[in-house]
């Protein structure tokens, strides 16, 4: 099914649409393209892509219960319509390029699909991205804080040599991208799906970066033995994230920084609790359309 994928989409309220979207992202969705529910002013309509080999049956059958879940918990609007389908995989493209436009993000930083030719606002470092089937847009909540934190790292790194950084789950190269135009010294990016690596390096291709980017397929398993980074970045979801925390802090330099995100804020309880059985303390919260952010050090 390698020329096709699929679309699930439900509509959703303002009161169950973070939740939904994080359901999807849970589930592996590749994206989300949130717009306005047709015939419904008051709705918005989530359409989630994922690979064609999805068991679309199975996911329905869960979405339906977590809408369930939802509406038990008293939220409005548990009931939205769940659709899915196939859809040719060269129609995939088209779909972004529609939703997907240039996004100042932070001080600095630009987001731009390569399809678009500008002009560009002076004195903003451009950050070419095409999502083909890769996570990271720099739309998402969860991506802006992570950029944002970096941005305000490197602007506060007083070291006379340069940061060196791991992305771990990088997806479409976004963040690893950012952190070599904004100066970092190497980058070690890292994912276990090679779609998303195939897509971060077509996307490192399309710049000239001030520090190298080493793009690897596979897990922090996989990284050289006794290495260390000043900067630790980590976009994953709750799941994934909360298991990690102790070998981020083996691998975190001794003035490092980790920045982890992907967590929803109701989720914040079970990562603190997580994170207390390490050697990492929480220095800084970002919260944006009900996700979390945190900055971390070791204690």
């Amino acid at each position: 099914m390698a020329d096709i994928y699929r679309e699930v989409s439900v509509t959703a309220t303002k009161e169950t649409e973070e939740g939904l979207s994080d359901f999807f992202f849970s589930e592996g969705a590749l994206g989300l393209i949130t717009e306005d529910a047709p015939g419904e002013p008051l709705r918005v309509l989530i359409r989630a892509s994922f690979a064609g080999s999805l068991d679309a049956a199975s996911l329905i059958g869960r979405l339906r219960h977590y809408q369930e879940s939802l509406a038990a918990l008293g939220f409005s609007g548990s009931d939205g319509a769940i659709e899915a389908r196939k859809i040719p995989l060269e129609d995939w493209g088209r779909k972004w390029k529609e939703g997907f436009k240039p996004l100042p993000v932070g001080r600095r930083l630009l987001i731009v699909p390569p399809w678009e030719r500008g002009p560009f606002p002076e004195g903003r470092v451009i950050i070419w991205i095409d999502p083909a089937m890769a996570f990271g847009t720099g739309h998402h909540a969860t991506t802006q804080m992570c950029l944002e934190a970096i941005e305000d790292f490197m602007d506060h790194w007083v070291e006379a040599r340069r940061p060196v950084v791991l992305d771990a789950g990088t997806g479409t190269g976004i963040l690893a991208i950012a952190a070599a135009a904004l100066g970092a010294e190497r980058i070690v990016a890292i994912d276990t799906d090679p779609e998303a690596c195939d897509a971060a390096r077509k996307n490192l291709g399309r710049h000239d970066c001030a520090g190298p980017v080493q793009i690897q397929h596979g897990g922090i398993e996989a990284l050289d033995r006794g290495v260390q980074f000043d900067l630790i970045l980590a976009n994953l979801d709750t799941k994934t994230l909360c298991p990690l925390f102790g070998s981020f802090s083996a691998l975190l330099a001794s003035d490092g920084h980790l920045i982890a995100t992907g967590i929803p804020v109701e989720d914040h309880a079970r990562v603190a609790t997580a994170i207390s059985s390490t050697r990492l303390r929480i220095v800084e919260r970002r919260v944006q359309d009900g996700w979390l952010c945190l900055g971390l050090v070791l204690a």
